[in-house]
C-alpha cells in the first residue's frame, strides 16, 4: 500500500464502522437517547454477571463460573436475546 492509500483506507474504514451506529433503535431513558444495542450489552453484562456468581456459589458449576469463554458465550447470548425480545418490532 501506498502513502494515498492510507488515508483513504482509514475513512472507509471509519464509515463502514460507523454507519450500523445510525440505523439502531434509541432509547429515551430521563432523556437521555441511548442506541438499542447498548441497552442490550449493558443487559447482557448485568445478567451473565448475575448467573456467573451464582453459578460460583454451587460447589459443582465452581469450574464452569470461572470460565471465562463462559461468561463472553453467555454474555453474548443474552444480549442477542435482549436485542430480539425488546427491539424485534423496529
Amino acid at each position: 500500500m501506498g502513502p494515498v492509500d492510507r488515508p483513504i483506507q482509514r475513512i472507509v474504514s471509519a464509515l463502514v464502522l460507523t454507519a450500523p451506529a445510525g440505523c439502531a433503535p434509541t432509547l429515551d431513558v430521563l432523556g437521555v437517547f441511548f442506541p438499542g444495542w447498548l441497552v442490550s450489552t449493558v443487559i447482557g453484562v448485568v445478567a451473565s454477571y448475575a448467573i456467573v456468581v451464582w453459578l460460583g456459589r454451587h460447589p459443582g458449576t465452581r469450574a464452569l463460573a470461572d470460565s471465562g469463554l463462559f461468561f463472553l458465550s453467555l454474555l453474548v447470548a443474552i444480549a442477542l436475546a435482549a436485542w430480539w425480545v425488546l427491539f424485534s418490532a423496529f
